[in-house]
């Protein structure tokens, strides 16, 4: 998080770590900066105790304190926390303190699960790919049958995270569970896309002749990946691999020469790895 420029208390010697975002905050600025940030995945659990000592103790907001622990003794409500901090540090416009407190009523009246699946895919979003999987199925093992927009929002985005750690087995599952459930189009066709990434080409091609009812959405995964390779034929990394591939040809295989190829290959691997990761989102 960049810092901001202080005009209410005082820096933190200590930060406060908000341990839902991951992140340690040093001021009451940059706390009004994640709460208006975030405003769609709080709730009452924004309200701690000892977020409010911290503005207290480490940030000398002793009135802003005061206001907070007689709010939280009187059962208010987050968007109302949220609004009063937002308020007395006066960072944001009346607009923007009043849309954070809407869209914070809006979620607090959302169903657990909702709730839950934000969270989760917040998690996705920020690269936690091994914990948003394990509050997914947490999600999945308490959620009922009937809410099949939801269930089947859930299995989508584990495909999408295990997409994202190339276990492309188990995100065509997903994906399949996905699109079974709601019939959705995105999810077959990232089915799809996550068999093709995992087949040799012959046995892709022979899957999709065993089924003629994917032979629309495979085209449009096909277009797809001609473009994705038309892109990458004309990119830095891709003569980039042309001329570590000469090198390595041409060193007859010295172990100096192999051992800076395979050093650059694995540096271009990281980032082709993120490049193709954007895909998924």
């Amino acid at each position: 998080m960049s810092r901001i420029i202080l005009g209410t208390g005082s820096y933190a010697n200590v930060p406060y770590h908000m341990e839902k975002f991951y992140v340690n905050l040093y001021s009451a600025e940059e706390l009004c900066y994640l709460l208006v940030e975030k405003a769609e995945l709080l709730d009452r659990d924004v309200m701690q105790r000892e977020l409010v000592a911290w503005l207290d103790e480490e940030c000398g907001l002793d009135r802003l304190a005061h206001t907070l622990y007689a709010l939280m003794n009187q059962n208010g409500s987050a968007a109302a926390f949220v609004g009063t901090i937002l308020e007395y540090v006066n960072l944001y416009p009346a607009e923007v303190v009043a849309q954070t407190e809407q869209t914070i009523r809006d979620n607090e009246g959302l169903n657990p699960d909702r709730r839950g699946k934000a969270k989760a895919d917040y998690m996705l979003q920020n690269g936690k790919y091994y914990t948003a999987l394990a509050q997914y199925h947490s999600l999945l093992a308490q959620l009922s049958d009937t809410d099949t927009a939801l269930r089947a929002g859930i299995m989508h985005n584990m495909g999408v995270a295990c997409a994202q750690l190339f276990l492309f087995g188990r995100a065509a599952e997903y994906f399949m569970q996905a699109y079974e459930t709601d019939a959705a189009q995105e999810s077959l066709e990232l089915y799809l896309t996550s068999l093709r990434m995992q087949y040799e080409d012959r046995d892709y091609i022979a899957y999709i002749a065993d089924h003629p009812e994917y032979h629309d959405a495979s085209l449009r995964v096909e277009r797809q990946m001609e473009r994705a390779y038309g892109q990458f034929e004309g990119t830095d990394e891709n003569r980039m691999l042309f001329t570590l591939q000469v090198l390595k040809e041409e060193g007859n295989g010295t172990a100096g020469v192999s051992a800076e190829y395979y050093q650059e290959i694995e540096k271009l691997t990281a980032g082709l790895k993120e490049t193709y990761r954007s895909m998924y989102h």
